[in-house]
């Protein structure tokens, strides 16, 4: 590839080198072949999720088992403020009643599953009864799985080509969440694999039930 541009580079000026619907056809080639496709890998402590979640312009759908495990900053306080701007919030967790909670504690290397889990929820719940506007409620949901998934995921304006991001966090069995690598997608330059993670989301979502917030778990 790179003797075919320089050939084409060095023959620029020269007509009758290259016929001009040929010279067309390899630079196209060329453009496909250098296409920006890849999809960039961070260590847990260099991707930037704050910086991702708070730039939201749309929607942001999350499923993992507990928010505890992937954010490291008060997210409540950052739903609260996204919530305020109209952005939509469809948050995922694991339901830590499930008959299934056992094995995905140790899949995940998530000792303290159960107690994350009801705290995370209670949070929630608390911001859901006492902090939001009807207007902010309308655009907040929490669900529950009751299955076991292969990774903690979040997205970011799925319908909005230039912006769109996912961030996928594979589970690797005795690996821990710290150790674990975060693979960020944008549906600018991977649309297929971008549409077939929120297909699996939506298919997720569509399956779990609503988790009820009640005032005993305040």
């Amino acid at each position: 590839m790179l003797a075919i541009e320089n050939f084409i580079q060095k023959s620029s000026n020269l007509s009758s080198s290259i016929p001009p619907l040929v010279a067309t056809k390899i630079k196209e080639i060329l453009k496909k072949e250098n296409k920006d496709d890849t999809v960039d890998v961070y260590s847990k402590e260099n991707v930037k999720i704050f910086d991702i979640i708070v730039n939201a312009r749309r929607e942001i759908c999350i499923a993992c088992v507990s928010l505890d495990q992937i954010f490291s900053f008060n997210y409540i306080e950052v739903f609260k403020s996204i919530l305020k701007n109209n952005i939509k919030l469809k948050i995922l967790l694991c339901d830590p009643h499930s008959d299934l909670l056992n094995h995905i504690k140790y899949l995940t290397v998530f000792p303290n599953i159960y107690e994350s889990l009801t705290s995370c929820l209670s949070k929630l719940c608390n911001m859901k009864i006492v902090s939001l506007s009807t207007k902010e409620l309308s655009n907040f949901e929490i669900r529950i799985y009751k299955t076991i998934i292969p990774h903690n995921i979040i997205i970011i304006d799925r319908d909005i080509q230039a912006n769109g991001i996912i961030l996928v966090e594979p589970y690797l069995f005795g690996i821990t969440s710290q150790n674990r690598k975060i693979y960020q997608i944008s549906k600018r330059k991977n649309q297929e694999i971008f549409d077939l993670h929120f297909k699996s989301f939506l298919k997720l979502w569509e399956t779990s039930p609503e988790y009820s917030c009640e005032w005993e778990e305040l």
